[in-house]
Formats: C-alpha cells, structure tokens, sequence
C-alpha cells in the first residue's frame, strides 16, 4: 500500500529550503536549537513522551541577544550563525562603509555622466581560517559584500595576522576575517578590521554593524561588486623573514593547532642556524594558562626532552601565544611584556611605547590604553609607539607598517633578545625582576 506525505511543509527558522517530516522530528530529538522558534514545534510525531517533555522544558530557553564579543562575533556554526546570518553581518560593515563616503549623485536625470568623477566602490578584503565551517560562511560574506558593490579581495585561507597584513598592503578599506578562534570548535564567527588594519572592537563601530546587520541596507548600485584573489602568503612571509637575522642557534620548541602555522614555522628555520621542533596541538577553547593543561604538558616535556632554550604555545589565532623557559616552565606575560620592552628600547632608545591600563602603575613611563585590539592599535600609530604589551591576554605588538600583533614575529624578537647573551631564558627572567625589585 502506498504511503501518505504529510501535506505540512516544514521550514526550519533561518533557512530557506523545505525539509522532510523526519529531519523535522529528528532535529526536534537532537534539541535543535531553531526548533524552539519553529511554529511546528508541537508537531511531535512518534518522538517518545519523555522526550517531549524535556523539549516543553527547554522551549523557553533564553537566546542570545547579541552575538557580539569584544573582539567580533562568534555563535555556533548552523545554530546561532549561519551562511545567512553572515552575509547580514557582512551587509552590515558595508551599510557602514558606503555611510562613511556615499556617492555622490548626478545633478539632473539626462545630465551626462563625468566618468572621472565615478568613484569604485569600498575595497574589502576577505579571508578565513582552518575550522571546515569557515569556508561555507566565507561565501556568505563574500556574496553579501558584492551584491553591496563592495570590490572584494579574496585572501582565501590564511592564518589572522597574514589577513591583517593583507588588509594594510592592499590599502583596503576594510577587512572581514571568518574565525572562532578562542572557541570550541562547532563555533564560527566574524572579526573585522578598517583601513590600516586596525582591529574593530565592541563600543565602537563593532555595535554599529551589528545594529545594521538587523536591518534593511539598500543597495547602493544596481552593479555588483568585482572580485579577485590575493596570494598574502608571500608577501607576509617575505616581511616576517627579515626579522629572523644574527641569531645564534637555539633550539625552540612550538605547539600549535595550526597547520598554516606549522608549514610558516618550518619553512622559516630551513633558512636558520636555529633547531626547530613543532608539535601539533589540539583546537579546543582554552583558559588562562596553568599547569595540568594537557598542551602545556606535552610541550613543557619537549622542551625538557630536545633541552631547547624556550617554548612558544600558539593559540588558534596565531596572535596569542605563551612562553615556556628551558625548564618548561610558563613566564608569566607581565614578565614577556616587560622583557620586549626593554628590547625594543635598546633598539629604538627614548620612542614611546604602550602597555594595556590594567599594568601601567608597574611599567612607568608606558602609555596606558583599554585592552582592546582596537585600542591598542590605535594608541599605537597615534603615539608612534615601537611597542604594545599586555599582562593578560599574552598579545604583543610591534611597530611595522602598521601596528602588528603576530605570534610568529613575537618568536623572532624572542629569539633576537635571548641571541644577545649566552644566559638561560630563567636567567634573563631574574634579572629582570631583581632590577624590578631594586
């Protein structure tokens, strides 16, 4: 006997195409999250009374509000941001942008058009990381971004700070970078930079995209934006080589989830006198650095194990990083901040440096900024600062082009000041808290 379909169509909330009675009752068992706002949520089907009854229970579970973070956005991948969701956001940030510098109209309906005067629309620069939603969310982006007339550069998949030198190389006037890096891994999430790729953080135009993204943005021209491709990886990799320079050899242990990262480090060495053993680490949203964190122990044992002179464990985002001496023990980022400030000093005596207001009373004479990347970048190019450092976050930037907070070139200062010295990375650690203390 032939079955009957069921004559409901079912939409799951955010999506577009229709889906089967049993996605709808399995997705409805696996607590889906869109179910609670889906108008068939009590169309329950077979699914067991128990089951039922823990859906009723969870159905007025609060929502986020806002998926803003103090650095960008971040959800989980499908349930709270998807490809659309995205493309909103990305429609957001170019709203703003043609906001910022809209164009300019002609003065009658037949008066000819000054081809001269046409002007393109914002160049921005797309980019995403290793997680496998981000290429999905990527197209998102780079679709809203062109039907708003932006001209897209398509960095493809590179590590966060290669992104950021992409956005101030081409001279762009923006950046999206798709990441949820900090998170677990079912998470996605967007992070965006203006001209000079400075980061945008919460409390400025971060909020304004977001309440752009809620609403309605015209386009500004029936034409679609172009786009093209951008190989940053040689460029990048060509600018963070020349600060690899009079070292004497040292043997480094680096951890990290990447393997972007890894490949950099590796193809780095090949061309030094230094010793390189990197360890893939796990992708994994982290807390404060401490013992009895299992990446911590596996690379405090390669440090013991190759006897190397220090360790570096980089986190997801290739920013943020945290040393270990040639014990294997963690030096706090007061210490790493306080130790690069006196370097880059010698190196560039009496120019101005920045340090994060949480520990500015113990760094005297540093200017004092809020601890956003936003921030800090800016505090950085306003006060031609050499230097930017924190006691927390394990983030330290550096006077290039524009101000740069790369994990990498964080390493090669590193290097640098530990090849002034043949002393033990512990050493040059206590003698900085000695002349601290006296």
């Amino acid at each position: 006997m032939p079955t009957t379909e069921p004559t409901t169509k079912y939409q799951c909330p955010g999506e577009r195409g229709l889906i089967s009675q049993s996605v709808h009752l399995a997705r409805l068992s696996a607590f889906y999250p869109a179910c609670r706002e889906c108008v068939h949520r009590h169309d329950t089907g077979q699914i067991p009374p128990r089951t039922v009854v823990h859906l009723k229970e969870t159905e007025n579970r609060i929502h986020r509000v806002s998926l803003l973070t103090d650095e960008g956005v971040r959800g989980i991948y499908l349930n709270e941001l998807n490809r659309e969701r995205a493309a909103a956001y990305a429609a957001g940030l170019a709203g703003q942008l043609w906001r910022s510098s809209p164009l300019k109209a002609r003065e009658g309906l037949h008066a000819p058009m000054d081809i001269s005067s046409v002007r393109l629309g914002p160049m921005v620069v797309v980019g995403f990381d290793e997680r496998p939603s981000s290429p999905d969310i990527a197209v998102g982006v780079v679709r809203a971004l062109r039907t708003m007339s932006c001209r897209v550069i398509d960095v493809g998949q590179v590590t966060r700070p290669c992104f950021s030198f992409a956005v101030n190389h081409m001279q762009a006037t923006a950046g999206v970078f798709v990441t949820g890096a900090g998170c677990s891994p079912v998470w996605t999430g967007l992070e965006f930079e203006s001209a000079g790729a400075v980061p945008i953080s919460v409390g400025t135009t971060l909020n304004e995209i977001e309440q752009l993204a809620d609403g309605p943005n015209p386009r500004p021209s029936r034409q679609a934006g172009q786009l093209r491709a951008f190989h940053a990886a040689l460029p990048y990799e060509a600018a963070l080589g020349k600060h690899f320079h009079a070292l004497r050899p040292l043997k480094v242990v680096c951890g990290c989830c990447s393997d972007l990262v890894g490949d950099l480090l590796t193809r780095t060495f090949e061309k030094l006198p230094c010793e390189l053993f990197f360890t893939k680490t796990s992708l994994r949203q982290r807390g404060p650095l401490a013992a009895g964190d299992a990446d911590f122990e596996l690379l405090a044992d390669e440090v013991r194990l190759h006897r190397a002179h220090l360790g570096l464990l980089i986190e997801d985002d290739a920013r943020t990083c945290h040393v270990l001496d040639e014990r294997g023990e963690i030096i706090a980022p007061l210490d790493i901040t306080r130790l690069l400030l006196r370097y880059m000093q010698t190196q560039h005596p009496g120019e101005p440096v920045v340090v994060e207001e949480s520990v500015a009373a113990q760094v005297p004479g540093a200017i004092a900024c809020d601890a956003t990347s936003e921030s800090m970048s800016r505090t950085m190019t306003d006060n031609s600062a050499v230097y930017g450092g924190s006691a927390v976050s394990g983030r330290y930037w550096f006077r290039e082009s524009a101000p740069t907070c790369d994990a990498v070139l964080t390493l090669a200062r590193l290097l640098q000041l530990l090849s002034r010295s043949d002393a033990e990375f512990s050493r040059v650690v206590e003698s900085l808290e000695r002349s601290a203390a006296g």
